[in-house]
């Protein structure tokens, strides 16, 4: 079986955290992690803090034994006690008693959010989403705050028909609140059948107004990169969305692009990306270093593997400035590692989501698989990330009601429009790369 650094075919999904965008409504919900196929990616989730723990209750009339692992009488003991004596055990269904078993165990290996068991249909979800179709309204959501967000609605997807917009806070779908949910469990609510009609709920803080839209669920197609020239300038923005399958290529495409079109420099926006197959994101570094590693493999008996940048990739040696969030995950962070550790360009924005376990996919016999972490990434550094994310080298938060800017909202602005864009990570990217424009007293 192969390794997650060769991955396959579409999986995914990480778990959107704290600032994590992501890809919602799109089906691009992750459940858990950036999924994996039979080769596998890297995965990130959502890491809890671990609960706390008391003093089990105690039974003065019984005398503890160990349990012997693999020893299932305990578990059958259990699963009797709960068949005959729970007050709803008309209504259970052995399914979900199996699958909330497998959980338990997977959990109980204390690498919460990374490795996870996935039932059959968020296998297929996961599938979907890096292969770069999704069902669903087309919008990248993240947390801020204690609500979900609009990051970005996608250029011709039916929310932007019907006019949601960035920065709307979705407060109910389908006249349910959900309030105090992870952007990932909103993303659950949202999707359906195709052709299916959802109702969403937003407040708007720009205006204040509470609006709701019905919405008909489509089948779409997410770039995984979109690009501008900024206006008045010879900076070319290009944005990342995901690492699925072909990621490396379609961006390939847009830098040479940009560069026959006349930049001078670039800034990669990695805000929000959650990841996908690590092969992408060596060709994605590859872009922009050469003769590099682009992060170290550490395995369960400790070896420590570099693996280089693709020779195959032609890369550029223009400026470069990358932005990052709390939401880049994964294979971004591979990305955004490389870059920080080879000097190659300053990192601007905030810490990054600290994924750095690598996942290998062992299918079930019903569809559903278990996501198990076998290794660890680092950075060239030797730097471990897990549960630590990437340091920016130049530290410029958002606030709390501010969403990245997209390229398309940059394209037709002219000029003097520019500066006044709300976006403080991008603008301290464009004081770096075109000081002319932009004056400050950035290095």
């Amino acid at each position: 079986m192969s390794y997650p650094y060769q991955p396959y075919e579409p999986p995914t999904s990480p778990r959107a955290a704290s600032s994590i965008a992501a890809l919602v409504l799109l089906l691009f919900v992750f459940v858990g992690g950036v999924a994996v196929g039979q080769s596998g990616v890297l995965v990130p989730a959502t890491p809890k803090p671990a609960a706390p723990t008391s003093p089990p209750a105690t039974n003065p009339g019984a005398t503890e034994a160990p349990v012997a692992l693999g020893d299932f009488e305990l578990f059958s003991q259990a699963l009797e006690i709960i068949r005959e004596n729970f007050v709803g055990r008309d209504e259970l269904d052995d399914r979900e008693l199996t699958y909330g078993a497998i959980r338990g165990l997977v959990e109980a290996l204390g690498d919460t959010g990374h490795s996870v068991f996935l039932t059959p249909e968020e296998v297929r979800s996961e599938q979907e989403a890096l292969g770069g179709t999704v069902i669903g309204i087309g919008v990248l959501l993240g947390e801020r705050g204690s609500g979900t967000v609009v990051i970005s609605v996608l250029s011709g997807s039916p929310a932007r028909a019907a006019g949601i917009r960035a920065g709307d806070v979705i407060v109910e779908v389908d006249d349910e609140p959900v309030g105090g949910l992870a952007p990932e469990q909103v993303a659950a609510r949202v999707r359906g059948e195709e052709g299916s009609t959802v109702r969403v709920g937003i407040v708007r803080p720009t205006t204040g107004e509470e609006l709701e839209f019905s919405i008909v669920r489509e089948r779409i197609r997410v770039p995984a990169v979109s690009w501008t020239m900024v206006p008045g300038t010879d900076v070319a923005l290009l944005r990342l969305v995901q690492f699925s399958a072909g990621a490396a290529g379609e961006l390939a495409t847009a830098r040479d692009a940009a560069l026959a079109g006349g930049a001078q420099a670039f800034i990669l926006d990695l805000r929000g990306n959650p990841g996908g197959f690590v092969d992408q994101a060596v060709d994605v570094a590859s872009l922009f270093l050469s003769d590099a590693t682009v992060y170290i493999r550490e395995t369960a008996a400790d070896e420590r593997i570099p693996v280089p940048t693709n020779e195959n990739v032609e890369a550029t040696d223009v400026p470069l400035v990358v932005m990052v969030d709390g939401g880049t995950a994964s294979s971004a962070e591979i990305v955004a590692g490389a870059i920080k550790s080879a000097e190659r360009a300053p990192v601007i924005g905030q810490t990054t989501f600290g994924t750095g376990t690598v996942l290998l996919p062992y299918d079930l016999a019903d569809g559903s698989a278990i996501r198990l972490a076998v290794e660890r990434w680092l950075t060239p550094d030797g730097e471990l990330i897990f549960a630590m994310g990437i340091t920016p080298t130049v530290s410029v938060p958002l606030g709390p009601d501010q969403v990245p800017v997209e390229p398309e909202q940059l394209r037709d602005l002219a000029p003097e429009q520019v500066a006044s864009v709300v976006d403080p990570q991008l603008g301290r990217a464009l004081e770096i790369l075109a000081p002319e424009a932009f004056p400050t007293s950035a290095p």
